[in-house]
Order: C-alpha cells, then structure tokens, then sequence
C-alpha cells in the first residue's frame, strides 16, 4: 500500500464562513477556503494520531459541506485536510475540536508554533524559610520554658538551641 503524495502548503479557510457543529448523531462541518484557485476535493480527511477518517465532501454555495459520523471519532483534537480524486491530501490551516461533554468546535488557523518551557524543579527551602522556622520554634519554646525556675531554663534554652542548629544547619 503507497502512501498518497501530500503537499507542505496548507488551504486557508474563510473565518467568518467555516464552522462545525452536532446534527443529532452526526457533526456537519462547512469548509469555505480562502483561495479558490484549489482542485475540487472529493474527500475530507479527520486525522489524530493512526487514526483516519475519511467522508465525502459536497459543493454548495462556493463550500465545502460534509457529514462526519461521531460514532467514528473519539474525542479529541482531529487535523483536517482535503483530497482529491487522485488521493493526493492538502492540509487545512484548521482542526476539528471534538468532546462528548462539551460542543464540538472548528479551530481555524495554523497550528500554534509556540511551547511553554518545562517548570524549573522546586530547590530546598531558602534560608529565610529555615530562619522564620527556628524563630518561630524558639518563640514557642520560650513560652513553655517561662514556667520553668530561670536556671532549669537557661539550661533548657541552651539545649534546644543546639538542637536547633542541628537539624536546621
């Protein structure tokens, strides 16, 4: 089995004329292109991932009109492109959003080129973080030692304090 022959040049579409949308089980999805100047495509073709789809396109009104059963395409992001009656395929400057939850909406325009970069890993806690947790321990230890006789205490203090330094660094 060949693979057909495809083009780098993606078809724009008309903005304000290209929407999809549910028609009972079925999506209706009306395609006008910008550029006229295009062979007369027979087939639409839905593509995520393997998967492809492939459904008849009719003329009307200067678009392309085409019933797309949903029983045949899982939820998801869907490329689009048109081919022709040689089986060459064109990409769509557009994709097909489809949900079970929510409408299903045409994303006209190229693919966005643009990626966040990965978040940076969380590094140890700052040393502010350490300091305001040994102050705040301290304050708490002070309290409870106030009850103390005020040599019991310094010895106290003195004790915590150096375990303090050593589990804080």
């Amino acid at each position: 089995m060949s693979q057909p022959a495809q083009t780098t040049a993606e078809l724009t579409l008309e903005l304000s004329a290209s929407y999809a949308h549910r028609v009972g089980e079925d999506l209706h999805v009306v395609l006008r292109l910008a550029d006229q100047d295009t062979p007369e495509p027979t087939h639409l073709e839905l593509r995520t991932g393997k998967k492809v789809v492939r459904v008849p396109v009719t003329p009307r009104d200067g678009a392309l009109d085409a019933q797309v059963p949903s029983a045949g395409l899982r939820p998801g992001l869907w490329r689009l492109a048109l081919a022709g009656a040689d089986g060459a395929t064109t990409p769509v400057q557009a994709r097909l959003l489809n949900s079970r939850k929510q409408p299903v909406a045409l994303l006209p325009g190229p693919v966005p080129s643009t990626q966040l970069a990965p978040p940076q890993p969380a590094g140890p806690p700052t040393s502010s973080a350490k300091a305001r947790a040994y102050r705040t321990a301290a304050v708490v230890a002070d309290k409870g030692l106030r009850l103390l006789p005020e040599q019991q205490a310094v010895r106290a203090r003195a004790v915590l304090k150096k375990a303090g330094h050593r589990v804080l660094g």
